[in-house]
């Protein structure tokens, strides 16, 4: 048991977050979002002179590489973090990393059906699942 998270409410749960008084009323969803994730809408990554249009242009082609080793041939339309910089405490170490460091070592271009994959595995089993390639 616990308290209603129901607005305004000092109810109590007996089962799951909300009292049956709130569980009938539509409850809105909360921001699973990353505040720093706002950073992507910043024209330094998206931006005609971002670093993201900037990194696709030079590497053409997905850099993904299988597990028997062979690399994939499509074109890269994604460019994914090997590094997560979401959590980092120091803010300009974390602005350094998105934008990829200093000549984009800590960036991969990705399909965009390799890039979906590898963020779904990464919202699954966590952070700790992101690894240099």
């Amino acid at each position: 048991m616990r308290f209603c998270e129901g607005e305004g409410c000092t109810d109590v749960a007996k089962v799951g977050n909300f009292c049956a008084a709130c569980s009938t009323k539509q409850q809105p969803a909360k921001s699973k979002r990353h505040p720093r994730d706002a950073w992507y809408q910043r024209a330094a990554w998206r931006g005609p002179y971002g670093v993201r249009r900037w990194f696709i242009k030079y590497h053409t082609v997905c850099e993904f590489i299988e597990a028997n080793g062979t690399a994939c041939t499509a074109k890269s339309e994604d460019v994914h973090h090997t590094i997560g910089w979401k959590d980092v405490e120091d803010e300009h170490a974390a602005w350094l990393i998105f934008l990829g460091g200093i000549q984009g070592e800590f960036l991969q271009a990705l399909c965009h059906r390799h890039h979906a994959a590898i963020t779904m595995k990464e919202m699954m089993f966590g952070p700790d699942q992101k690894e240099c390639r």
